[in-house]
């Protein structure tokens, strides 16, 4: 999970340079990206580390990844890989504040002027920094930090998790586009789910154990977890374990828990588990019924593709 919204951030224009070949890479385009690129997208290749995707990208011509995470208000820097990237930082007053609680170390700001990845390039793209390396249990994924929120929103990207693909575009287009996306996936059994974007995080509505609940939807949350207190309300039963999850801003105890259905929208997951911990309350303060987060384990097993012009998450068993 990422960071709390920043009430600060360096405003800068962004711009999506598409290249004209995309339809020519190794990439071959299914029915959902031949309709995006013919709409003006840009795609880029996702790589599967773990339960992780990592997005490939290129700055000041050094190599680098980063996580996409629609748990992340806004993409980050990790402060360790800023000389390795010619990034310079300024700092800020406000403190790291994560799933876990509010950390001592405090956020930084830089600029990426050239972000190129796939066949597509983002310039002068305003960047959150702060502490997390390789080397850490956050960053467990070996990334130079997290591809957020914002810029999947601000791009109307669709992230297709079922092959590996995020698709980006200059300018957030029409609703004929997110239209035309339902009508596809549709018809290739895909269930659509209304996203709910709240306190800066993306929400669903559904239910668990019978309870009626919402979860954020996470990609950069390893494994669905639960709040320990939600856990209570809703009678299930938790075993502890040894493990112990690290954030940005600290870390917690694991349990872990099974359960008989967990539903989100309309669609449904039989005889799952996940793990329980304590999260800040500050994440959970979104919305007064969030249970926890749907991590990326889920979304991947069900191909979870998300579009973001619309506002919607489609999924499909496997």
């Amino acid at each position: 999970m990422g960071l709390t919204w920043r009430t600060r951030v360096l405003i800068a224009a962004i711009i999506l340079l598409l290249h004209p070949d995309i339809g020519h890479g190794a990439v071959r385009l299914d029915g959902l990206g031949l309709y995006l690129t013919k709409n003006g997208y840009g795609g880029a290749q996702l790589v599967q580390l773990g339960n992780f995707f990592h997005l490939p990208i290129q700055t000041s011509g050094k190599p680098a990844n980063l996580v996409v995470d629609t748990g992340s208000p806004s993409t980050l820097i990790f402060r360790s890989s800023l000389k390795g990237l010619n990034l310079n930082e300024s700092t800020t007053s406000e403190l790291v504040n994560g799933a876990f609680g509010q950390a001592r170390d405090f956020y930084g700001l830089t600029t990426i002027r050239a972000l190129t990845t796939g066949n597509c390039t983002l310039t002068n793209v305003p960047v959150t920094v702060a502490s997390g390396s390789a080397d850490t249990g956050f960053s467990r994924a070996h990334s130079n930090g997290l591809f957020g929120l914002r810029e999947l929103v601000s791009f109307g990207a669709v992230l297709d998790l079922r092959n590996h693909l995020v698709y980006l575009r200059s300018s957030r287009p029409g609703n004929s586009v997110g239209s035309g996306i339902k009508s596809i996936l549709s018809g290739q059994g895909y269930t659509a789910v209304p996203l709910l974007l709240k306190g800066h995080h993306i929400l669903v509505a559904g239910a668990l154990n019978g309870f009626p609940c919402y979860f954020i939807v996470d990609t950069g949350g390893y494994v669905t977890t639960l709040d320990v207190d939600f856990a209570a309300r809703s009678k299930l039963k938790v075993a502890p374990t040894r493990l112990v999850a690290d954030g940005l801003s600290g870390s917690t105890s694991v349990g872990i828990t099974t359960f008989p259905s967990l539903q989100i929208g309309n669609y449904r997951i039989q005889n799952g588990s996940a793990s329980v911990v304590r999260f800040n309350p500050e994440i959970l303060r979104s919305h007064p019924l969030v249970a926890g987060i749907i991590g990326v384990e889920y979304l991947s097993i069900n191909r979870a593709i998300f579009d973001f012009v619309s506002g919607t998450m489609y999924l499909r068993p496997h």
